[in-house]
């Protein structure tokens, strides 16, 4: 059952991608990235695979927000991004109606993922504002995954940014801050990142 449930919110994750050509592949990309920060943190491998597994369902929620503002092709109007940011919140209800179906240690994983990806170390994040080590560390992880892959990747309203650009970028903290010790394994697992994303650019062009 465990395994029907996560292939069935994995189906629904890529659902939700392939309305949008730009980001078809976003959360298996985001697993892989999220592998390397906390490969580098010494994670073992039952840490990394429900890890991987919940980071695919870090979007689930945005199943629920309308194409209208989902696929806008151009800058979201504040009213607009403040509904964007539901798809958080909602994607935690989502995985809450499934409690029972997996162990509660994923569960939880996955929950946390799904609500906190967003949250930023200094407390400017969102959807509740939380600060420092109160963000789940899974979320820290997958954030910086997130935010790498956004950069790195093509949208519907941006090009992709050079990888060396989007490594700075993230360091200087102008996607946001995050914590020194990830940033740390961010430094080192530098050339790995960017292993992976031209692997992902090869993948895309064929």
């Amino acid at each position: 059952m465990e395994t029907m449930s996560l292939q069935m919110m994995r189906t629904l994750s890529t659902t939700i991608e392939a309305k949008d050509e730009y980001t078809r592949g976003h959360s298996y990309r985001v697993a892989e990235y999220a592998a390397l920060i906390a490969e580098e943190l010494g994670w073992d491998k039952k840490e990394i695979r429900n890890l991987k597994n919940a980071a695919h369902l870090h979007d689930i929620g945005k199943i629920t927000i309308r194409d209208s503002v989902l696929l806008k092709p151009g800058r979201l109007d504040k009213d607009e991004f403040e509904y964007m940011k539901s798809h958080t919140v909602k994607g935690c209800d989502i995985l809450e109606q499934i409690d029972g179906a997996w162990d509660d240690e994923y569960a939880k994983v996955s929950r946390a993922i799904c609500r906190y990806h967003h949250e930023r170390y200094d407390g400017k994040g969102y959807p509740d504002g939380l600060i420092g080590e109160k963000i789940p560390l899974e979320a820290q992880l997958v954030s910086v995954a997130d935010v790498y892959d956004a950069l790195v990747s093509e949208r519907i309203y941006k090009d992709a940014i050079e990888k060396e650009k989007a490594y700075h970028m993230i360091l200087m903290g102008e996607c946001g801050v995050f914590s020194p010790k990830l940033m740390e394994c961010f430094r080192e697992s530098k050339e790995e990142f960017e292993a992976l994303a031209r692997k992902y650019e090869m993948i895309h062009e064929e």
